[in-house]
């Protein structure tokens, strides 16, 4: 099998396996109110539980991404897979609230623990001229995920109940997971860096591993501080949003639960929409000037802002069309930053340390959702759901704000990274030479 097959079957399996995975996120949204009702608790609970899933999974992804740099990650993903899997199809099963809060906290950790792999292992399939799109298609796929989970529970759980959706999407995992694990070989770490991949090719392993004290080092690079920040404050919208969507504008803008759901469909496909879009827009300004990409991601997050509190504050109620198409909008824009960020990351930080930099990213951007879906759950119970809905929907300007911040250190820490690398490689080929 020649090494660009080898690359696609690998990316291929991987975005089913993440796709199935991030349903796990979303199969509760759209069935709140019957899950409320029978373990009758209200939308702080909810949210509550909602945030700890996200931030716990991230605190346990810390871990995954330090042993993600030293071991095998094949194997890595697979164990998170499968720690989230498991419990997502007993969460069917349970009896009581405190069993359900169990299995969705323990569905959450599997999710964190996979992040860091996967982009690590991305960056190690394809060079800084691929990570774009490659980055761009696994990002859109999680978006994709989730709108599965959401459909999923939306379509089927006013039918089926509740319960039998995380069977439906907890088996095909498992067994697409079994492919991958068999199919998929382990790629050699630092093989798609230019200025060594020769010398990895040749036979040589890269001869760098990271260190606790290297994950104090991150945060001298300056692009990962300021995209730290902005991670936070960014998806605390894409906590509250996705999780109290359907429900705000079935009670609020006076559509039904089908309806509401449909909406969510085109936020969502607006979402994946963007991630592609911006993904592929964003290797193209990267190409031509490196400091574009985080201005480009800076002004597509205002005007995301913008359409989405128009949406939630000024659009009348019982407008489904317009609903659509400005749910579509809102989240195309907004969406643009995510592929381009984690991008970013992989362009500005030594293949050893990726693993490191993508648990650390997951955690901002955890305990923003996390704060997003808890902060959500108290105002709805105190002020209402669209107060709670458009209060996070007004993080994303001060998120816009430290891109553009980035922006002025993008690109000097690109060409850190590329004097990094061509040092290692003229330090392995002086090893080489010595031990011929």
């Amino acid at each position: 099998m020649t090494k660009n097959r080898e690359r696609t079957w690998a990316l291929v399996l991987m975005i089913v396996v993440v796709g199935l995975l991030n349903a796990d996120q979303n199969l509760i949204n759209a069935t709140l109110e019957a899950i409320e009702r029978e373990f009758r608790v209200n939308d702080a609970a909810i949210g509550l539980m909602s945030g700890l899933f996200t931030i716990l999974g991230a605190v346990v992804s810390l871990a995954v991404g330090y042993l993600s740099d030293k071991w095998n990650r094949k194997r890595l993903f697979t164990i998170a897979v499968l720690l989230s899997e498991i419990p997502c199809f007993l969460t069917a099963f349970s009896q009581n609230y405190t069993q359900f809060f169990i299995f969705r906290i323990l569905t959450g950790f599997g999710v964190g623990a996979s992040f860091p792999v996967i982009f690590s292992f991305l960056g190690d399939l394809y060079d800084e001229r691929e990570r774009a799109s490659a980055v761009a298609w696994m990002t859109t796929v999680m978006g994709i995920g989730q709108i599965l989970g959401q459909l999923v529970s939306g379509y089927l759980g006013p039918t089926i109940g509740w319960r039998m959706p995380f069977v439906i999407v907890s088996v095909p995992t498992v067994l697409v997971l079994a492919v991958f694990h068999f199919v998929v070989h382990e790629p050699k770490r630092g093989a798609a860096e230019t200025s060594i991949d020769s010398l990895i090719q040749e036979g040589y392993l890269y001869p760098r591993t990271i260190k606790l004290r290297d994950y104090l080092r991150l945060f001298r690079v300056r692009t990962n501080l300021y995209l730290f920040i902005q991670g936070i404050l960014g998806t605390v919208p894409w906590g509250a949003i996705p999780l109290f969507i359907v429900k705000f504008l079935n009670e609020s803008k006076q559509l039904s639960i089908e309806q509401a759901t449909t909406a969510f469909l085109l936020f969502g496909l607006g979402n994946v929409a963007g991630t592609i879009l911006g993904g592929l827009f964003g290797g193209v300004l990267f190409r031509r000037n490196p400091r574009w990409l985080p201005q480009f991601c800076s002004v597509t997050t205002v005007i995301g802002a913008g359409v989405t509190l128009y949406l939630f504050i000024a659009l009348p109620g019982g407008t489904l069309f317009w609903t659509l198409v400005l749910g579509f909008v809102a989240a195309f824009f907004a969406s643009m930053t995510g592929p381009n960020m984690r991008t970013m990351l992989l362009d500005t930080n030594v293949p050893e340390n990726r693993g490191a930099i993508f648990s650390i990213f997951n955690l901002t951007d955890s305990v923003g959702t996390g704060i997003g879906k808890y902060v959500a759950g108290l105002l709805s119970v105190t002020f209402g759901l669209g107060t709670a809905i458009s209060v996070s929907a007004g993080f994303w300007i001060p998120c816009a704000l430290f891109l553009w911040i980035a922006s002025l250190f993008f690109v000097a820490d690109v060409k850190s990274l590329h004097t990094k690398m061509e040092k290692l490689a003229d330090a392995m080929k002086a090893k080489k030479l010595a031990a011929e």
